[in-house]
């Protein structure tokens, strides 16, 4: 055996499984046969236990869960959670047709009821319908059964019918109930199957069957007839009119021991919840499959129960919870690692990746996820760039060089590393040019083998965009951040004989990120300014119209790809699809939005195939899209679940109805939303707009709350839209409320405000009219008093002339009062100098009477003697002095008196003489005394006035003088 036959049987081996299955799977209904998304919900979403025994679902598309805690409600967004009053598990629950939600426990049943704040609380029945301290045990199932609501337990039914519960006990055991076909069927063990009777309220049996525990009734598609499918894995049909049970199936063998758990209906097929191995699928026709494609990502293997959503199916697990929706219209086919290329062959897939190349084989040439496995190519790990199909040879650009792939052997062609991609030259089938990293190169194929020629010589750039053009020998070659270059080839691809290179100049606005392509017949350049053709005439880079019409030239264009009517886009990491067989195309996003960011930039990778569906290469793998299921088949409903807000640091909910008034002091307003409806296999992201404050709708985020914080008082409306990331839209909804204003901006205060504002109107007219009658009385008084100004200016100049005479006078007087001053000075130095003479000469006189001799002589001097004695300064001349003094110090004498009334004359002359600033020596013959005399009557006088300062003088010249005049 060679190394290719070898190689050949390994993969014949491996895809064998694949075979078994697939033609396993081509026997299941659409539905079962496509490749859902599968979500998984784990502790860490729930916060709960992690065993599910049942659910339903509200007429909102709510979802509720019972496990080992309570009831887990779960929105599409958040998940809450309640608990019965005696925190028992719940078994059972089910959505009425008017759409009450019952929850059954272990003795406790009632009432899953929403709030009008957006809290689940739950409300017991027992009370209501007199069942307090009755033991109900486990409720294990309720059904709605025409106007009834039956619970079951291993004891009895509970038909409830308003507040009134009726109670229909078991012969030994109720196992299992069911509804088939408008009937209601429940298996009494070891006693057979009953039918219950609502006008009877009574059980009748309908098969004896004693040959296992039912766990599942289900229509078999004929009127009469249903199925019973037990725990051991057998299927019995049982007819209605001869009451016969016969064995159907046996769907667990050898292999696969364990028990079924649950079963339901879905579209064609039965599926049937195992303890140890997932679901098992049932068909109408009885063929059996145990290992389901469909259900191969599902995380836990006991599957406690099926409930039917929609389109879609919630798996209970003993380990958590999954969704399956067969309805997505993505599904991730690879996700091992980066797809920058894809070939789609007539029996095999391959994918270059930054990790190799990657197969998996096709079955009849459908792309399916349940179908594929792929499988990495020797000989090819590292980045690879393209996967070409060229004369029939698969050629792989890779990073290590230029591979030929020869079915599952990979073969390198030349030792050259570093290669983009292969493009093929018009008319010359064997000559192909390579794009390399550093240029270009010329490959051919002679026969079945391929050569790597010589590189082309004269252009050395990266050339990973490259493109024949219309013109011989001539190729576009696009650099990401160089711009465009336009080469000319010689005929013989030896070199490049010209190079015209296009940056910012010539039409195109700037360099960076163009890419060149065809559309229909023409080249055409995408860039981030829009889409350009090139003139040859002019050499010049022009808008071209026929697509920027359609694209909008603020983006981005960096793919683009058309087939037949349908063209696909990449635009700023968004990929998009246009129809132009509609009248007005537009550009469809919304289908690929999970893909946002997650391109790989400059080598997105996208193949269009038939029927609308799409593969799309990314980051994270390879995606297939289906645009035709895409649509969505029901209206979704953008809820808004809770609105809350906070006052004084504290929260408080509020109802969502038409008269919602806020606080004035709210602080913080919240509203949540979610669209229950909307699959939860896909990121689900909102957009909103608070009316009154926004003029735009914010950008779409998947956060499922939006807070407001010190709102202004007014009217606002909260309006919120969603959208998930398969192209699914939630209509709007919306929530009215009002801030009232603070009291001082209420109507009643405006209209206070505008009777004051009137008032105030009034009372400043009247006090205009006030003003202006006051202003005319003040300008007649003014008038008047102006009239008064000018007599008594006039008297006023006449008092000034009186004035300047009397300062004249005053004057004069000041004049006449200093010359007495010093006439007065003058006559009592001549007092003082005529007595110092006086007394020289009355003393020489008396020294010379002493010397005469003669009596006679000495009578003569005698007589002389006593004339001059006669004639001496005595009180006459003193008098004369008061009187001078007085008349130019005035009330002096009588001030001091005032001081000291005992004061005599010779001790107010004193102080007179003393003002005069005389000396003691001066003063001395003035008062008849000697100078020791005058120092000791200057100290009486100092004594009798309280002088305690040192300078008698200054005290006499601030003496303070009484006008009153004196009187001696």
């Amino acid at each position: 055996m060679n190394l290719f036959q070898g190689v050949f049987l390994a993969a014949f081996l491996m895809a064998l499984p694949g075979l078994l299955i697939c033609q396993e799977s081509s026997e299941l209904s659409i539905a079962l046969r496509k490749s859902p998304l599968v979500s998984h919900y784990s502790q860490e979403d729930f916060q709960g236990d992690t065993q599910f025994w049942t659910t339903t679902e509200d007429h909102l598309g709510v979802s509720y869960f019972g496990n080992n805690d309570g009831v887990v409600i779960f929105d599409g967004e958040r998940w809450q959670k309640v608990s019965l009053p005696n925190h028992s598990s719940v078994r059972s629950l089910i959505t009425s047709s008017k759409g009450k939600v019952y929850a059954g426990g272990f003795n406790e049943l009632g009432i899953i009821e929403k709030q009008a704040t957006g809290d689940y609380i739950y409300r017991s029945l027992l009370k209501d319908l007199d069942l307090e301290g009755i033991e109900l045990e486990n409720l294990w199932q309720v059904h709605e059964y025409k106007d009834y609501i039956i619970f079951r337990s291993f004891n009895e039914l509970i038909a409830i019918s308003g507040n009134t519960a009726t109670h229909i006990s078991a012969n030994n055991s109720f196992v299992h109930s069911g509804i088939v076909n408008n009937r209601f069927f429940v298996q009494d063990a070891g006693f057979g199957i009953m039918e219950f009777n609502p006008e009877e309220m009574r059980l009748n049996k309908v098969f004896d069957f004693g040959r296992g525990s039912v766990v599942g009734f289900l229509p078999s598609g004929l009127q009469n007839e249903l199925m019973a499918i037990t725990r051991e894995g057998s299927v019995f049909k049982m007819n209605l009119k001869n009451n016969e049970v016969y064995p159907w199936k046996q769907v667990l063998d050898k292999e696969n021991q364990g028990q079924i758990i649950s079963a339901i209906k879905f579209e064609e097929e039965y599926l049937l919840g195992t303890l140890g191995s997932k679901i098992i699928v049932l068909t109408e026709e009885g063929k059996i499959n145990r290992n389901p494609p469909a259900f191969k990502d599902i995380s836990n293997s006991s599957i406690l129960n099926l409930f039917k959503a929609g389109n879609g199916l919630w798996v209970l697990l003993n380990n958590g919870l999954s969704y399956v929706d067969f309805d997505s219209p993505v599904s991730q086919l690879f996700q091992e690692g980066s797809v920058y290329d894809i070939y789609v062959g007539s029996d095999k897939i391959y994918l270059a990746t930054n990790k190799g190349v990657y197969y998996s084989e096709l079955q009849d040439g459908e792309i399916d996820k349940s179908m594929l496995e792929f499988r990495s190519i020797p000989n090819l790990e590292g980045q690879a760039w393209s996967i070409t199909n060229l004369s029939g040879s698969l050629i792989v650009g890779h990073d290590r060089g230029l591979f030929e792939l020869d079915g599952l052997r990979a073969s390198q062609i030349g030792e050259v590393s570093g290669f983009w991609k292969v493009v093929g030259i018009p008319d010359s089938p064997n000559t192909f040019i390579a794009s390399n990293y550093n240029g270009i190169y010329l490959l051919k194929k002679n026969g079945a083998i391929w050569s790597l020629q010589n590189k082309i010589k004269g252009f050395d750039e990266s050339s990973r965009d490259i493109l024949i053009s219309d013109d011989a020998n001539t190729f576009w070659v696009c650099h990401g951040y160089q711009g465009v270059y336009k080469l000319k080839l010689t005929e013989d691809y030896s070199r490049v004989y010209a190079v015209d290179h296009f940056t910012d100049r010539n039409g195109l606005i700037s360099p960076f990120n163009v890419n060149v392509t065809r559309w229909e017949d023409d080249i055409v350049f995408t860039s981030n300014t829009g889409i350009y053709e090139f003139d040859e005439a002019s050499n010049y880079f022009k808008p071209y119209e026929k697509l920027n019409s359609v694209l909008d030239s603020t983006f981005n264009t960096r793919k683009l790809i058309k087939k037949k009517d349908t063209a696909w886009i990449v635009q700023d990491n968004e990929v998009g699809f246009i129809d132009f067989s509609e009248d007005k195309p537009e550009v469809q996003k919304n289908l690929f939005l999970n893909l946002k960011g997650k391109l790989n930039r400059g080598m997105e990778s996208i193949l269009p195939m038939e029927n609308g569906k799409v593969l799309i290469g990314a980051t994270t793998g390879l995606f297939l899209y289906d645009t035709q299921t895409g649509e969505q088949s029901e209206d979704l409903v953008t809820e808004i679940t809770g609105i809350r807000y906070v006052k004084d640091s504290r929260e408080m909910a509020i109802a969502n109805n038409s008269e919602m008034n806020l606080p004035v002091d709210t602080e913080i307003i919240r509203f949540e939303f979610a669209t229950p409806r909307m699959s939860p296999s896909s990121e689900i992201e909102f957009s909103y707009i608070l009316e009154g404050i926004d003029e735009h709708w914010s950008s779409w985020e998947e956060t499922p709350f939006k807070e407001f914080t010190h709102l202004r008082p007014g009217d606002y409306t909260f309006k919120v839209r969603s959208r998930n990331l398969v192209g699914q839209k939630g209509e709007v909804s919306s929530a009215s409320f009002r801030i009232p204003p603070i009291w001082y901006k209420t109507d009643v205060a405006f209209f206070i405000y505008f009777l004051g504002i009137i008032g105030l109107i009034i009372l400043m007219i009247y006090v205009f009219r006030a003003k202006i009658i006051s202003e005319r009385r003040k300008a007649k008084m003014a008038a008047e008093k102006a009239q008064r100004l000018l007599k008594l200016e006039i008297e006023q100049l006449r008092l000034e002339k009186d004035k300047e005479l009397i300062k004249q006078d005053k004057k004069l007087l000041e004049e006449d009062n200093i010359q007495k001053s010093k006439e007065l000075a003058n006559y009592t130095m001549m007092l003082v100098k005529k007595k110092d003479v006086f007394n020289e000469t009355y003393e020489n006189l008396q020294d010379f009477q002493k010397t005469l001799k003669t009596q006679g002589a000495k009578r003569n001097l005698r007589n002389i003697i006593q004339k001059l004695n006669n004639h001496r300064i005595g009180e006459e001349y003193m008098k004369i002095f008061d009187v001078n003094f007085e008349k130019v110090h005035k009330n002096f004498f009588r001030t001091l008196k005032e001081i000291n009334p005992d004061l005599t004359k010779r001790e107010l002359r004193l102080c007179a003489f003393v003002k005069m600033d005389l000396t003691n020596k001066e003063i001395a013959p003035l008062l008849n005394i000697s100078v020791r005399g005058v120092e000791t009557a200057r100290y009486r006088v100092r004594k009798k006035l309280d002088v305690h300062e040192p300078n008698f003088l200054h005290f006499l010249e601030n003496l303070p003088v009484n006008e009153k005049e004196e009187i001696f």
